[in-house]
């Protein structure tokens, strides 16, 4: 009987001969994006126009970006943002593209990424249509120009600026999308009415002060059985002006609790990384769970600031108004209070952590007027309270109380609610 084992030799043999017919068959593969106006995403573009100026701004999905680019750029953590600008100012203008992301790649970089093995061909005429397709520095007057910057890619919610510059002249445009895709933490209420109109009550300085200062002291658990975390934050401002107040700071949309997001999370939590978007858990007031939830990560998932926001039944003047609480993530434990049997450990000095949103809103010029008013009440570092899962936390008891407008407000000029000012001393300090 003929022995029919294969020998190394003929092994090596055919295993050259898959790579080479591998070879031919990617060789001849062709490069076939489908052109910009077939393509339905400028159906979300959206347009501002000042001063002779008009810009326009649409983010493709992972689909639509596949079909433009004939290559899945978002698995390469590419994310292609069009730009039109319509100049008739009369002088030449310079678009900047590192004001939509300081971090952008260049179209032949971008190309570069997304090179296909053994199509020299199909990748020459890559790096051909990324370089025709980017967004020009230049726009001559009386002229539309339009393209491509290659930014990094996003999830959840974009921030996207756009600057363009003249002789003695910048405009500054911003935009905020929802990027399709993600499911975000909110979405289970974008849908539901929280509040008839005749709930809602507007108020004046004196009545936002005394509305916020009889309100519930602490988040709690589902059915309100056991408190947590102080309320300790109140935001005041239209959702134009609250979404990029966040967004152009760093803080991110979380993802919602699913099954997924969970093992994701667990994913992250054991091999370390910034996801940006973690889920986060419920915490109640008004007995449902926070609203909207966003955070702020840095260099791994257990630290970063996260934040609570619950819309409430009151305005100030005819502006929605959210009660909050925010902490900072520096670590993780186990425990049996929560159905992970770990949690993030939480900064017990909760004030510092209220004073860096603050911080962010006045370096993001985006804090129109701000003050304090009464919360929870003092609670001393040497008598600390637990939140719901044990951590220890202290407060001087205030809730910072900041409106938002969707205009750039210099430090200088930001007015002040004359409310509770803290003291001088540490126990009173911001």
């Amino acid at each position: 009987m003929n022995d029919m084992r294969r020998t190394p030799t003929s092994l090596s043999f055919v295993t050259a001969a898959v790579v080479m017919l591998a070879g031919v068959l990617a060789g001849c593969r062709t490069f076939s994006p489908t052109p910009v106006e077939q393509v339905p995403f400028t159906d979300r573009a959206q347009t501002e126009t000042r001063n002779g100026i008009t810009v326009t701004v649409a983010i493709p999905s992972a689909e639509e970006s596949k079909a433009l680019f004939d290559v899945k750029l978002y698995k390469r953590k590419i994310q292609p943002i069009w730009v039109e600008i319509d100049n008739a100012t009369g002088e030449t203008l310079a678009f900047l593209p590192r004001s939509v992301d300081p971090e952008y790649f260049s179209a032949l970089e971008a190309a570069q990424k997304s090179h296909w093995m053994w199509s020299k061909r199909a990748n020459r005429e890559k790096r051909e249509y990324f370089y025709e397709e980017r967004m020009p520095y230049v726009v001559p007057a009386g002229e539309t120009v339009s393209g491509f910057v290659y930014a990094n890619r996003d999830l959840g919610a974009r921030w996207v600026r756009v600057t363009v510059i003249g002789k003695r002249s910048a405009e500054h445009f911003e935009f905020v999308f929802e990027l399709p895709g993600f499911t975000a933490d909110y979405h289970r209420i974008a849908e539901v009415e929280l509040y008839d109109d005749d709930e809602i009550v507007d108020l004046d300085d004196d009545g936002l002060l005394a509305w916020i200062e009889a309100q519930p002291a602490f988040v709690t658990n589902k059915d309100g059985s056991k408190t947590g975390d102080p309320l300790n934050l109140v935001i005041i401002g239209a959702e134009e002006a609250v979404w990029p107040a966040f967004l152009r700071m760093g803080w991110d949309p979380t993802a919602a609790l699913t099954a997924g997001s969970a093992v994701k999370t667990g994913v992250f939590g054991i091999f370390g990384g910034a996801w940006r978007h973690a889920p986060v858990s419920d915490l109640y007031v008004y007995g449902r769970p926070q609203d909207i939830a966003l955070q702020k990560v840095r260099s791994n998932i257990h630290y970063r600031n996260h934040l609570r926001l619950w819309k409430a039944p009151v305005t100030y003047r005819g502006l929605p108004v959210a009660i909050g609480q925010i902490s900072r993530d520096i670590g993780t434990r186990i425990t049996t209070k929560s159905p992970t049997l770990t949690t993030h450990r939480i900064d017990p000095d909760v004030d510092e952590t209220r004073a860096s949103l603050l911080q962010d809103f006045l370096w993001g010029q985006s804090l129109a007027v701000f003050g304090w008013a009464g919360g929870v009440g003092e609670i001393r570092m040497d008598e600390p309270r637990g939140n719901l899962t044990g951590d220890p936390f202290f407060t001087d008891g205030r809730r910072a109380v900041m409106l938002l407008v969707a205009d750039t407000v210099p430090i200088e000029e930001i007015e002040r609610f004359d409310w509770r000012e803290p003291g001088t001393d540490r126990s009173d300090a911001p």
